[in-house]
């Protein structure tokens, strides 16, 4: 495998992919809003790149924020319902 698309076990969390699958979001657009966010990804495709729960609620703060409410409000509920799924508490954006 490429650099940046190996699993990391260090870190729990979700892969890429599994984001992905939680939302009705384009790679695209999920990396326009990851980037948005501030939160490092995977050079390029990368879709077993792990991020980790801090990671997870960074972005979905920001697709709740003003600029990606039409197409990100959508995504973070279901990466808030994969959250759930998974045991993990997203506080509300502050």
């Amino acid at each position: 495998m490429r650099r940046g698309q190996t699993r990391r076990p260090d870190i729990f969390g979700f892969t890429k992919q599994e984001l992905l699958d939680a939302c009705e979001l384009s790679a695209k657009s999920f990396d326009t809003i990851r980037k948005a966010a501030r939160v490092k990804g995977p050079s390029h495709g990368g879709l077993n790149h792990v991020f980790s729960v801090e990671d997870l609620i960074q972005i979905i703060h920001r697709a709740e924020s003003g600029t990606f409410t039409d197409r990100g409000a959508p995504a973070a509920k279901g990466w808030r319902a994969l959250a759930v799924e998974n045991g993990i508490f997203v506080p509300p954006r502050p």
